[in-house]
């Protein structure tokens, strides 16, 4: 399964990573805490309807700039989706101060302008890669709503029908979503689980995929009809 699954605007079927102007190159300091967002467009490629996942890493060796992990984790969104679908990853600052802006370090597009993914399901169903450091407790762990458009586009071969709960093969398709924050080229990036309450990054020691269906509701469509009644 690759582009004939994919939503082709200009009918190029190449993927490419384009890098944007003023990303950032050189390393930053050991220790240096990164937030890193993967997004694609789904059924659109209107901003509100992105997907997006969010993971965390520390910087154990000082030899990897933000411009070279995202275009990592940019090739590696491309090899698990299987199509050259549009995206982008964007990489930033973790300092545990949300209330403050914080512009992207880096950012790297990815797959064919144009080309967006096609919900299969309703877009809000996903199935949860958990994981922690060390211990499963608060402040350990946390998980990826991976989007079942993604499992769908993952899979070497069409899934069969979506059923009341995932398969072996979603289940599967979803661990293997580990190689994107875990890939080879990281050089020293650190997967982990970044506490806000601790503001500290722990390792990512354990990782499962329970066969039960999740949702994000914030990945629905939007309302375009109402039906409308008066009761008496």
């Amino acid at each position: 399964m690759s582009a004939p699954n994919a939503q082709t605007a200009n009918g190029n079927s190449q993927g490419r990573l384009y890098a944007w102007e003023g990303s950032e190159v050189e390393p930053r300091a050991v220790g240096t805490i990164y937030k890193t967002v993967c997004t694609t467009f789904v059924d659109t490629s209107l901003a509100r309807d992105m997907v997006q996942v969010t993971m965390h890493h520390k910087d154990t060796q000082g030899t990897l700039g933000a411009l070279n992990a995202a275009q990592g984790f940019a090739a590696e969104m491309t090899t698990y989706l299987r199509a050259p679908v549009q995206g982008h990853v964007s990489v930033y600052l973790e300092d545990f101060n949300p209330s403050q802006p914080h512009n992207p370090l880096a950012r790297v597009d990815f797959g064919t302008p144009g080309t967006y993914i096609v919900s299969h399901q309703p877009r809000e169903i996903a199935l949860c890669l958990s994981y922690y450091a060390g211990q499963n407790s608060k402040r350990y762990r946390g998980r990826f709503y991976v989007p079942y458009s993604w499992i769908y586009y993952a899979a070497t071969s069409a899934p069969a029908a979506m059923g009341n709960r995932p398969t072996a093969t979603d289940q599967g398709i979803v661990m293997n979503f580990r190689t994107v924050p875990q890939h080879n080229s990281l050089n020293g990036w650190e997967w982990g689980v970044a506490s806000t309450v601790d503001k500290t990054h722990r390792r990512v020691t354990n990782i499962w995929c329970d066969d039960e269906w999740d949702i994000q509701r914030r990945r629905g469509f939007r309302g375009t009809s109402r039906l409308e009644q008066t009761i008496p």
